[in-house]
Formats: structure tokens, C-alpha cells, sequence
């Protein structure tokens, strides 16, 4: 029994992580946005009881209010987060995966308990929402979760490049799989016992991660070289600014010279990160007002449903599709593959007028999650084994700045656009994926420096 167990703890290892965060977090997307539309409703009718009525809620003054409500919460996550996940993935590869992995659940534990107040308390301005935001920033977030959790995988997989795409892409399938949950419970819970039942599950979904991590997560052995260790010469000195040591030791991972061009193609692999993620942050922002709004008017139960198909689709594409063609097609021409199916899945979604035309979009973009998957794995391998933590470190860094920066794009451009042609923002989209793919067939174009780096086609 003890050899069985220690079998399935290398087998199961970061992924319940990401799927008990993302779940807490598609629970609490649409719960989010729903609670500033009502309080932005209350606040401008001063009648709890108008607001009750859909139609005031969906009327273009709430629509335009909300946006920007969540473009200051989105800029607030951002801004807050950008330190942290600059220094926590350097800091990891010294101290352990599991300690950067536990501080965002400690502190969205108490993110959720400022949300569930504003929802109990009909008082509390909708601004209060802002310091739910900024717990959520000070240990970066979803990125922290990211950084350190394919860190991890990383650390764990060193044998071969396959080995390690795969299980990039299991762990990638976990997002989606955990959207899927997370939306179909949070549309459930909303509908039937409202917004403090949602906000209650958000919190015990990081209760659960908590104690998964202490109980079953062990670290890998630590990789110690001298570029995360401190020079003894400087010890003392040094400990005062740690902070500043750690964010320095992830530039150094990105900016170091390396082999032939390996050196372009992390900072390549890293803006296509940035722009996947500037996509992934567009969409999160401003698809619930999008098809709330008419001649859709999805309710949140059928937001709810559509984002669970649609992440389910996601997840089997990762979890089933995605090794069965590695089989005869190499990862780089799949992750190409992925790129086009994504922006196609967004222009149908920028002309989409009724429900067929938005659920087949679920089935246009279910190979979307590849390119990602492929992103992180070909990054991964470039850099060291003592590197891992800090080069995710600086990749969390930029998604933290990309949330920002495509809040204002899509948040701002969606109210100016609602009046003219409300899908122009998910156009935006499948440009940024588009160009993913252009710079994904020059990386592939690259000479391969690494055996263990695969990226011709």
C-alpha cells in the first residue's frame, strides 16, 4: 500500500491545484460581474426593487458602468500582483514550490469574505469590491499558481521533451476542466440560492487546496546553483533587499545569453504568452455583458452551461485529442493548428446573434488550449533546471501586466463599440491569435540548438 501510494503522489501531483483554483474562480467570475451589475443598478436607481427587473440591469448606462467598474478591479489585480510574481518563482527554486502555491489560496480566502459582505450588506458601496481585488494581487494571483505549479511539472519531468508536453498539457487541461466545473456549479448556485451560495463554494475550494497541499503535495528536491543562491561574500547585505535579489534573478534567467537562438525564441514563446493571455483576460472581461446583452440574452444559468460545454470541450481536446495526434503530427504544427481554430472560434463569436451560432463556437475553438500548452513546455526546456521557477516568475510577471493591459482594451473598447457593433473586441481577439501563429512558424523556422528542444516541423 505505501509503494501504491507513493506511485499515485508522482502521478497526481499540481493538477487538483489548478483545478480547485480555477474552479473557485470561473464560481466567482460570473458571480463577480452579476454582484457589480446589481449594485451598480442600486446604486443608480436607489430602489433595490427596480433592479430585480432584468431590463434595468441590461439597459446601456449599467452595461457602460459595470465595464468600467471591472476594468478598475482587473487594473487593481494587475497592478498589485506584478511584484510578486516577479520575485515568488525565483524565490520557489529556492524554498519549495508548495509555499508560493499556498499564499494565493490564504489570501482569496479573504478576498471571498469581502465580496460575501458586500452581498449581505446592502450599505456597502460596490468600490469595496476593490480591496477584494487587491488581496487577490498580493500574492499575484493566478499567475503564482501558474508559475509555480508548472514549475513543478518542470522539476518533475526531465527525461524527455514528449514527457514533459504531456504532462504540461494534462496540467494545461486543468484550467478548463475546472472552468467547466467552475462555471456549471456557479450558474447552478446563482440561480437557485444566490450570490452568497456562490461566493461561499468560491472559498471552500481554497479551504480544499489548502489542505491538499499540506497533506499530499511534496516538494521536489530543490535545485540549488549559483544563480538562485546568494554569494556568500555578500550575505548580509544581500538579505535587506531580497525582494529586489529575486526579481533580478528572473531577469537574468530571460535576458542570460544562450545557444545559438534560444535566447529569441524564450522571448518569442514569452510574447506569445502575453498575447494568449491578453486574449484570455478579453474574454473573461467582457463575454458575460456581450451575450447578456441582446439579441442574445444568455441568463446566467445558460452563460453558465455555455461556459462549462465550452471548457469541457477545451479540456478533452488537452486531455484526449492532443496525445493521440502527437502520435502523427509533430507538437509545433498542433499548436499552429490550435492558433487558427482559436481565431476562427472568435470572428464566429464576434457575428453570432442567437444561441446555435454562440454553442458552435464552444466547438470551433476546442483545440484553443494547445498552443499554450506547447508555449510552456518549449519554454521550459530552453532554460536550466535551476532556472525553472524564475523563468515562470518572469512569465507570471508579464501575464500580471497583460491583465491590465487588456482590461483597458476590451473593457474600454466594449462600451464604445456596444452601440455600433458589439462584437468588434472578440475581432481584437482573433488578431492577437492570429499573431501567435505568425510568431509560432518563425520559432519553428529557428535551428534547433537542444536535442531536447523539438521544435521543427
Amino acid at each position: 500500500m505505501p509503494q501504491c501510494l507513493e506511485k499515485l503522489k508522482r502521478i497526481v501531483t499540481v493538477e487538483p491545484i489548478i483545478f480547485f483554483f480555477m474552479t473557485s474562480t470561473f464560481i466567482m467570475l460570473p458571480a463577480y460581474q452579476h454582484l457589480v451589475m446589481d449594485k451598480v443598478c442600486q446604486e443608480l436607481y436607489e430602489d433595490p426593487s427596480i433592479c430585480a427587473d432584468s431590463g434595468h440591469r441590461q439597459n446601456k448606462e449599467v452595461e457602460s458602468r459595470s465595464s468600467y467598474m471591472l476594468l478598475l478591479y482587473t487594473a487593481m489585480t494587475s497592478l498589485i500582483s506584478i511584484l510578486p510574481a516577479m520575485m515568488l518563482g525565483s524565490w520557489s527554486d529556492r524554498a519549495g514550490r508548495r509555499s508560493v502555491m499556498m499564499l494565493p489560496f490564504i489570501l482569496s480566502l479573504l478576498s471571498g469574505g469581502v465580496l460575501l459582505a458586500v452581498v449581505l450588506v446592502q450599505s456597502l458601496s460596490v468600490y469595496w469590491c476593490l480591496l477584494g481585488a487587491a488581496f487577490i494581487g498580493l500574492t499575484g494571483g493566478h499567475v503564482s499558481i501558474f508559475l509555480s505549479s508548472f514549475s513543478y511539472v518542470a522539476d518533475i519531468t526531465v527525461e524527455s521533451s514528449s514527457s514533459r508536453t504531456l504532462r504540461m498539457a494534462i496540467a494545461e487541461s486543468m484550467v478548463f476542466v475546472g472552468g467547466m466545473v467552475g462555471f456549471l456549479l456557479g450558474g447552478f448556485l446563482e440561480q437557485e440560492f444566490g450570490l452568497v451560495a456562490a461566493f461561499g463554494a468560491y472559498m471552500a475550494c481554497h479551504v480544499f487546496a489548502i489542505l491538499y497541499i499540506l497533506l499530499w503535495l511534496e516538494d521536489p528536491k530543490p535545485s540549488y546553483s549559483t544563480l538562485n543562491l546568494f554569494s556568500t561574500e555578500n550575505g548580509g547585505q544581500e538579505s535587506g533587499a531580497s525582494i529586489l535579489k529575486y526579481a533580478r534573478l528572473s531577469f537574468r534567467a530571460v535576458l542570460k545569453r544562450r545557444p545559438g537562438q534560444d535566447r529569441l525564441k524564450l522571448h518569442l514563446l514569452i510574447l506569445c504568452t502575453f498575447l494568449n493571455n491578453m486574449v484570455a483576460v478579453g474574454d473573461n472581461s467582457v463575454l458575460l455583458l456581450y451575450l447578456m446583452y441582446e439579441p442574445r440574452e444568455f441568463t446566467t444559468a445558460t452563460f453558465g452551461v455555455f461556459n462549462s460545454a465550452r471548457m469541457f470541450l477545451l479540456g478533452a481536446a488537452l486531455l484526449g485529442l492532443f496525445p493521440l495526434l502527437m502520435r502523427c503530427l509533430k507538437e509545433m504544427t498542433l499548436a499552429k493548428l490550435s492558433a487558427v481554430f482559436r481565431a476562427a472560434s472568435y470572428v464566429l463569436l464576434a457575428f453570432s446573434t442567437n444561441t446555435w451560432m454562440v454553442c458552435l463556437v464552444a466547438v470551433v475553438g476546442m483545440p484553443g488550449g494547445i498552443t499554450q500548452a506547447v508555449i510552456r513546455s518549449l519554454s521550459s526546456a530552453i532554460v536550466g533546471p535551476d532556472e525553472q521557477g524564475a523563468m515562470f516568475s518572469f512569465s507570471a510577471s508579464v501575464e500580471a501586466t497583460c491583465i491590465l493591459i487588456s482590461a483597458i482594451i476590451f473593457n474600454g473598447l466594449y462600451p464604445l463599440t456596444l452601440p455600433t457593433f458589439p462584437g468588434m473586441p472578440f475581432i481584437i481577439m482573433a488578431t492577437f491569435s492570429i499573431i501567435v501563429l505568425i510568431l509560432m512558424q518563425w520559432i519553428s523556422e529557428m535551428p534547433t540548438t537542444q536535442p531536447r528542444l523539438m521544435l521543427q516541423d
